[in-house]
């Protein structure tokens, strides 16, 4: 048979013809198809449609479809012959000649290995290729599973399909597997809820599980009703009847033996006394559990301190007695603590709420607790002490609720602490976001910090004294305590405090934020940040325009008031707004030194990330 001018079109006449011919017609048919479909002008993909048709068409023995297959197969290597064969197969609906076909040609053509050139049958090969180098054999290539996964992962890039992800992770054994590359934030969400609970963050790279590297402190000792118990160890209060029983006895037996010596009205005024004193007395010795906590302190710490295997519960000690019982009762117990941690340094959890608890009971007498707690961690920021140190502290301080203002104080001496240390608003900011109680601490948005850290830098130059006189929030942290923490309640963004001259009285200070100039006292204080607002004395300088609002005060205020409002607002604008993109443009390297004890390494993955549990790790760069 001569080869038609468009021997494509020709075939495809063939292919109609043959759908509706009846089936006496149908072998004549596939005979006329036959040179066509070892035509190699026509494209592979329209031959192999006809001849899945020419197939099915046929009756299912192999005389009428070795003809097809061998105009298919003519003249091609045995190896490429079968993968056609295969393709075949799929297309067409069911030939049983075609598959007794394909299974003898497979026992014939053997396949050579590419790791050890090994030739056997597809069917052994490919066990062969599973067994011995942990391969497979994919439509007659072979692959590893990292290949067969990364295939899918482009076809869901692709496609979106989600059951790409489900055959993945069937692969890997694991949910996330590579889902993390393309997967939106809101996709994330049902993951992160799911991680919470297990308390374990999710790798960047492939969804699995990374616990933090620096473990939460242990829970406190089961306390109540006088006991104090836990790890195995076990301390109670002192059996004491009721500050009353005891009072009424004291106050009988002075009744008793004033009645010996002085008349009986003089001896029940005396025990009338003697019962309200002993009421103070005996209920000054304190609850029964501060009594159980004290008791634990004089026998099971003494006992303890040298016991290496008792840190656990030494620890869960320290974290139970903040805030209670008795601090000089323990002083002694916990100085030989701290002496023990300090010379082991595996104990660092021991160590930090040892001396956390050390700070609290001082500051039950009278000593600063934001400022001990920002001394206490100042080590950390010089490289003296590890970062997880701080984290361990400051969740000692978070057992309990703070006030704003104390835990805005308590930021602004730790900033200063690690700008004195040399750190950068950039490392301040990534510790912030590896360690969840030194955030809930310090953190403050990147501009904010690079502010600080600018007025921290300028603190010796003071340009801002062109202006008026001033204090930073820094000092005043440090200098004025009180102060400070009624301010900070409620301008947390504060950043230098100025005192106008005659108008202190009348407004207040002028309190220089990070976002704006503010005045006025009480609840409803104006907030400027445009340097160009109206501002002006009107009402025979009895009031302020500030912005859109007016201050009414009683007294005429100083006409340099409004030059110094002036002068704090353009100041604002121009000199400590510009400190972010002077402190936070370019690239940083991440600050190693103080994120080293958070960095966790992915079990399933192996990569290095910044875990924070119920989220997705930040990826740590090595």
């Amino acid at each position: 048979m001569s080869v038609p001018p468009d021997p494509r079109a020709a075939l495809a006449r063939l292919v109609v013809q043959l759908r509706g011919a009846a089936p006496a017609a149908r072998a004549p048919l596939v005979r006329r198809m036959l040179p066509l479909l070892a035509q190699p002008g026509i494209p592979l993909a329209v031959r192999y449609a006809a001849a899945a048709r020419a197939i099915d068409a046929l009756p299912d023995h192999p005389g009428a479809v070795r003809n097809v297959v061998r105009a298919l197969t003519g003249r091609v290597p045995p190896a490429r012959a079968l993968r056609r064969l295969r393709h075949l197969q799929h297309l067409t609906e069911r030939s049983g000649a075609l598959d007794a076909l394909v299974e003898r040609r497979e026992r014939k053509v053997k396949l050579t290995c590419p790791r050890c050139d090994t030739k056997l049958p597809r069917a052994e090969m490919a066990k062969h290729l599973w067994h011995e180098h942990r391969l497979e054999l994919v439509e007659g290539k072979v692959r590893s599973n990292a290949q067969i996964v990364e295939v899918f992962r482009a076809e869901h890039t692709a496609t979106g399909d989600p059951a790409l992800i489900d055959r993945a992770a069937f692969r890997t054994g694991r949910v996330g597997v590579w889902a993390a590359g393309t997967a939106t934030p809101e996709e994330t969400v049902p993951l992160c809820s799911a991680a919470r609970e297990r308390g374990v963050s999710l790798c960047p790279v492939c969804f699995g599980d990374v616990a933090p590297q620096v473990p939460a402190l242990p829970p406190e000792l089961a306390l109540a009703n006088g006991r104090l118990a836990g790890d195995g160890f076990v301390a109670t209060a002192p059996v004491l009847s009721s500050p009353r029983v005891r009072a009424t006895l004291l106050a009988t037996g002075v009744m008793l033996a004033g009645a010996l010596v002085i008349p009986v009205a003089r001896a029940l005024v005396l025990s009338a006394i003697a019962y309200l004193l002993g009421r103070a007395l005996f209920r000054s010795q304190g609850a029964p559990d501060d009594l159980a906590l004290n008791a634990a302190w004089r026998t099971l710490a003494r006992k303890l301190t040298d016991r290496r295997d008792a840190a656990r519960f030494l620890t869960r000690l320290c974290v139970t007695s903040v805030g209670r019982g008795d601090p000089f009762d323990r002083a002694n117990p916990l100085n030989a603590l701290v002496a023990r941690a300090n010379a082991n340094r595996g104990e660092g959890q021991l160590l930090a709420t040892a001396l956390a608890l050390r700070v609290s009971d001082s500051a039950r007498f009278g000593r600063d607790y934001p400022a001990g707690l920002a001394d206490l961690i100042a080590p950390v920021f010089r490289g003296e002490r590890s970062a997880d140190f701080a984290e361990h502290v400051l969740a000692v301080y978070f057992r309990t609720p703070r006030h704003t203002g104390e835990l805005a104080r308590l930021r602004a001496l730790l900033l200063a602490s690690a700008f004195e240390a040399e750190c950068t608003p950039r490392e301040v900011l990534a510790l912030c976001d590896a360690a969840p109680h030194f955030a809930r601490a310090a953190r403050l948005s990147a501009n904010h910090v690079a502010i600080l850290y600018g007025v921290w830098a300028n603190r010796t130059a003071r340009p801002w004294e062109a202006v008026g006189k001033a204090r930073t929030v820094f000092e005043l942290a440090a200098d004025a305590p009180s102060t400070a923490t009624r301010l900070l309640a409620t301008d947390p963004g504060l950043v230098l405090l100025c005192h106008p001259r005659g108008a202190e009285d009348e407004l207040g200070p002028v309190r220089v934020l990070a976002g704006g100039v503010s005045i006025g006292r009480g609840e409803n204080p104006i907030t400027v940040a445009d340097p160009g607002t109206d501002v002006r004395l009107v009402s025979r300088r009895r009031e302020l325009v500030f912005g859109e609002r007016t201050l009414r005060v009683r007294g005429p205020l100083p006409e340099g008031l409004v030059r110094e409002l002036k002068g704090w607002l353009l100041f604002r604008a121009e000199v400590l707004a510009e400190f972010p993109a002077a402190f936070l443009s370019g690239t940083m390297p991440i600050p190693t030194r103080l994120l080293k004890p958070f960095v966790a390494r992915c079990a399933a993955c192996g990569a290095e990330c910044l875990p924070a549990v119920g989220a997705v790790a930040r990826p740590f760069p090595t």
